[in-house]
Order: C-alpha cells, then sequence, then structure tokens
C-alpha cells in the first residue's frame, strides 16, 4: 500500500504540470520534489510500519531446523568434493 501511494503522489502531479503544458522533464522533477515532500509529511505511519517491518527481517534470529540440517549436508557434500 505504501508504494502504490508514493506512486500516487508522483504521478498526479505528473500529469496536472503535463496537462498544464510543462515540458515533461520539469515535470518529473517538479513532481519529484512535491511527492517527496508529500510522501514525508503524510506517509509517517506508513513509512514507520514499513521500517519496523524491514528491521524485523533484517535482525530476526530464529533459524529454521530445515535450513539447518540442508546447510549442514551441503556442507558435508562441499567438503567430500574438495
Amino acid at each position: 500500500m505504501y508504494s502504490i501511494l508514493r506512486v500516487l503522489l508522483f504521478a498526479v502531479p505528473f500529469i496536472v504540470f503535463m496537462l498544464l503544458g510543462i515540458w515533461w522533464w520539469l515535470s518529473a522533477i517538479t513532481a519529484a520534489v512535491t511527492a517527496a515532500c508529500l510522501s514525508y509529511l503524510f506517509l509517517n505511519r506508513q513509512r514507520h510500519e514499513v521500517s519496523e517491518a524491514v528491521y524485523t527481517l533484517r535482525t530476526r534470529t530464529g533459524t529454521d531446523p530445515d535450513n539447518d540440517i540442508e546447510n549442514d549436508a551441503l556442507d558435508k557434500r562441499a567438503e567430500v568434493s574438495d
């Protein structure tokens, strides 16, 4: 949902600027700056939720026992082939 909102915050101003007859490259730059400012102001909660989810995924310490078994088997196979 956060990504969709970010894309909309870019697309809407870009389309408006293009309809006003502004050059496409100037419309893109202005829409990008506008989207960055608006997302900083209005998407604080969503940005916080995404950052917490990424942090949780990166700092997860629990391992899956199946992964450990598979990794041990692959390590033994690598040692035998060397």
